[in-house]
């Protein structure tokens, strides 16, 4: 488990590892019991999937529910159920590995290799120019499979700090993705067990007020307290060890966002055959025992919401 080099994404040590499960009052050996014991009862609940090639996206689901076994049934479920109900959002064809190409032209969207001390994983989100052709449905598919890749094939970490650098947002742009806020929250907040530690705002608008009220009325309230706007580069240093920051976000890591997002397209690329077997696998409606009430209508209020923790 101790710190890799030769990935893209460095993991936690060892030590980094066991502070994670000591503040979810859990250890190797018994989270290791605890996905067993899951993985048995996916086999027992004939609408399913088989996930028994997916240890390590239910373990790192277990995380993500801080060792609920209940929550974690539960988020697994609805995560399956999702794929199935809304089959959009999720790659299928061999085709479509297009999308992360495609998106990487005009956005840096990606998870920088260093971990923090405290076993956090750090994500850069910014537009490289003013001009691009906004797509919802290629931006929601990278989105999610770059979730999907970190949490079941590549990483390991106890909480997500997010980075918006809003240069080349615009009004006109923000109200061109409103109509799609509403469907982008709900599968961001129901997909996966998401723990969002902190999120900076760098280049912030004079819209600024708009969008954070989106936000909060989206995601969680509690967002605004872990929701920082600086105004420049140097005070994400406060918050963020520079040895982990890009040069270009005044950091001391040797390399551009926009560098670190080709290598990261390169990383999922490489990664696209999973990605292509995983979403075929889904929940079977006819076969479920109990009757769900999870709906795309009723999702908002039926799921759980993300966590800002």
């Amino acid at each position: 488990m101790d710190a890799k080099y030769g990935q893209f994404l460095t993991l936690p040590t060892t030590k980094q590892v066991a502070e994670i499960y000591a503040e979810i009052n859990t250890t190797e050996e018994k989270i290791d019991k605890d996905v067993d014991l899951l993985l048995e009862w996916v086999r027992k609940q004939p609408h399913m999937p088989n996930l028994d090639d997916e240890k390590r996206k239910v373990k790192s689901f277990l995380i993500g529910c801080k060792n609920s076994l209940e929550r974690t049934k539960e988020m697994l479920d609805n995560h399956y159920t999702l794929r199935a109900l809304c089959p959009k959002y999720f790659i299928e064809s061999d085709l479509e590995n297009s999308a992360i190409i495609k998106l990487s032209e005009y956005r840096v969207f990606a998870p920088l290799p260093m971990i923090t001390r405290e076993g956090n994983r750090v994500i850069i989100d910014h537009l490289k120019s003013e001009t691009f052709i906004f797509d919802i449905v290629v931006t929601m598919k990278v989105m999610l499979m770059n979730i999907d890749i970190r949490m079941s094939k590549l990483d390991i970490f106890k909480k997500d700090i997010y980075i918006l650098d809003m240069k080349y947002y615009s009004l006109s742009r923000l109200l061109e993705s409103l109509p799609h806020i509403h469907e982008m929250s709900l599968y961001l907040n129901n997909t996966f067990p998401l723990r969002i530690h902190e999120l900076h705002i760098l280049n912030a608008p004079n819209f600024i007020g708009k969008f954070i009220n989106i936000l909060r009325i989206k995601f969680n309230k509690v967002i605004s307290q872990r929701l920082y706007i600086h105004e420049n580069i140097d005070k994400l240093k406060d918050y963020i060890d520079p040895e982990i920051l890009p040069i270009n976000y005044g950091g001391t890591f040797p390399k551009t966002s926009v560098e670190l997002m080709d290598e990261w397209k390169n990383e999922v690329l490489k990664n696209f055959d999973w990605v292509l077997r995983h979403n075929k696998l889904k929940v079977n409606e006819s076969k479920r025992l109990k009757k769900s009430n999870i709906t795309l209508e009723n999702m908002d209020g039926s799921f759980r919401k993300l966590e800002i923790d």
